[in-house]
């Protein structure tokens, strides 16, 4: 797993692996298992899913970084605003989410 990781944080992975298969389908999951903290009654899942959902999305955004530093695409450049725009988003709902944390 962590040649995997390693492999995503440095841009060697193809873009359509970084963008869709970690950032897209993994924070997916892990906006899943926030939902199930909700119908589970067990809150602290919420943030803390959204936290695991950010640093997610900082370890792809590094990788498309690494990516556009080799060569510039149009693709590349589009899938880094997304993926920045969501961490901006995560953000927010994260420090709305932060008093689930301690009830």
């Amino acid at each position: 797993m962590q040649g995997i990781l390693n492999k995503l944080i440095t841009g060697k992975l193809s873009l359509p692996k970084t963008f869709w298969g970690w950032g897209f389908c993994g924070g997916f999951l892990l906006n899943l298992i926030g939902s199930i903290g909700i119908y589970t009654d067990t809150p602290y899942l919420v943030p803390s899913s959204y936290f695991l959902r950010e640093i997610l999305l900082l370890a792809v955004c590094s990788g498309l970084i690494f990516q556009l530093k080799y060569k510039i695409r149009f693709w590349g450049v589009l899938a880094l605003v997304v993926i920045v725009l969501e961490l901006i988003a995560g953000i927010i709902m994260m420090a709305g989410l932060f008093p689930l944390l301690f009830q």
